[in-house]
């Protein structure tokens, strides 16, 4: 299990956000972050290209706590380390940022208005955030009231956790409006410089746009038909979607799986494309049992080398706790030759920059056993992965801290600090997704 679970607390209420800490409650929480780090992570040089600055910039920020600060003028000061540790799977944050966000809404706050994506480093206008279209769809921003995107762009990338600039990138698409308003403060409107990039010919820019700010909770995908979705493209092609490895209801995300390899087998397609570039991870078992059991030809495993820390209550006679243990996955999982709804089409993998976490497992197992060609562009999560998600809340400000207590590398091995690499790269739109599959088809 890889991907970030949720926390059995209740969130905080607004007001924690104001709430005072003094000196000597954030340098306690600053200590039990770093204590805690130190029983959880098996290995933090893994991704920390410097951890003995990372220690030392720990110990300034204590050493300058000289005055109250609230808990959020705390989370903006320690927040910027999350860029350092480097991993996705390694930071601190609030408890609930969504639920923070919802409370502010609720209360009369306001967000920006708009959903988000990266075309490369432009921020792109999708929508507005409660799901509607927009009208501006295709628009990249260059400016918000009066400051370059760049600048608006740099504390909060460096905020966010994330194996790299690409993956905090993506990450942020998906969160801006939360982080905008808690680094920058409500806004009721928002003045814009915007650029039409939808007509490389013809690029239209209007600027000092007055948009009114929103009112409406950010649009969550959290219904099913959302997050997955099977649709016959053509006589010989279909596309399954999977936005997440992590769904409550198990059993009907089974049967969803059973009833399209079925149709699949029914109507004699012979190229599938399975497109996880909207999956930040979840549950291993939702991609071993739910897509590689249908389509591995040889015996697989998801990982070829792994390093453990013992943490508390894992802990035996032959595994003392603190221990960090490194070993080899020598077991295959078996070819289920017996499954009648075995699919020996083509396979085609849609992964990006947002794909992550147990997403990046699969991608690795299917590109390294020769199950499935990868398409799209380059992951923003490292080919080697951390996991086995560890959280730990702080005694003071409440905010949350994650660490994992394994890593993993790809099955071939090797170029774990390496991205994931599709086999065929395809830039396309990402305004418009639905582009990448039919450059894809294209080339049948």
């Amino acid at each position: 299990m890889i991907g970030l679970l949720a926390l059995p607390l209740a969130a905080k209420p607004l007001s924690q956000l104001q709430s005072k800490l003094q000196p000597k409650q954030i340098q306690e929480d600053l200590t039990s972050w770093l204590q805690w780090l130190e029983k959880t992570h098996p290995d933090l040089s893994y991704t920390v290209k410097d951890p003995e600055k990372f220690y030392r910039d720990v110990a300034t920020l204590k050493a300058n706590s000289k005055k109250p600060v609230s808990v959020q003028q705390f989370w903006r000061q320690v927040t910027v380390l999350n860029s350092q540790l480097a991993d996705g799977h390694t930071g601190i944050a609030f408890a609930d940022t969504r639920a923070l966000t919802r409370q502010h809404v609720e209360n009369g706050g306001a967000l920006f208005p708009f959903a988000l994506v990266f075309n490369e480093s432009k921020l792109v206008i999708t929508g507005k955030i409660d799901g509607q279209p927009s009208k501006l769809k295709g628009y990249a921003i260059s400016k918000i009231n009066g400051m370059p995107i760049d600048e608006v762009l740099q504390p909060l990338l460096t905020r966010l956790h994330g194996d790299s600039l690409r993956h905090r990138r993506a990450i942020l698409a998906r969160r801006f409006a939360s982080y905008y308003w808690l680094y920058y403060g409500n806004a009721e409107t928002f003045t814009l410089d915007i650029t039409d990039e939808s007509d490389e010919n013809k690029k239209t820019a209007i600027n000092n746009i007055s948009i009114a700010a929103s009112h409406a909770a950010v649009n969550i995908d959290k219904i099913f038909e959302d997050n997955f979705q099977f649709e016959i493209l053509d006589n010989k092609s279909a596309k399954l979607t999977i936005k997440t490895f992590n769904w409550p209801d198990r059993k009907r995300y089974f049967s969803f799986i059973e009833a399209a390899f079925k149709e699949l087998k029914n109507l004699n397609i012979q190229r599938l494309i399975i497109d996880i570039r909207e999956n930040g991870g979840g549950d291993d078992d939702m991609w071993k049992k739910g897509i590689v059991s249908y389509i591995a030809t040889q015996p697989w495993r998801h990982a070829s080398t792994y390093k453990v820390k013992v943490i508390e209550g894992r802990q035996s006679e032959d595994k003392p706790l603190g221990e960090v243990i490194a070993g080899e996955l020598s077991t295959n999982n078996p070819v289920e030759s017996e499954n009648p709804l075995r699919f020996e089409g083509e396979v085609y993998l849609l992964i990006g920059a947002y794909t992550y976490s147990s997403s990046i497992l699969l991608a690795n197992t299917v590109q390294d056993h020769g199950f499935a060609t990868l398409v799209g562009e380059t992951t923003g999560g490292k080919s080697g992965q951390t996991g086995g998600i560890q959280r730990f809340v702080l005694p003071h400000s409440q905010l949350k801290v994650f660490a994992p207590r394994f890593m993993l590398t790809r099955p071939k091995g090797g170029h774990q600090m390496e991205p994931v690499t599709p086999d065929i790269t395809i830039a396309y739109d990402k305004t418009r997704p639905q582009q990448l599959v039919n450059k894809l088809m294209q080339t049948w």
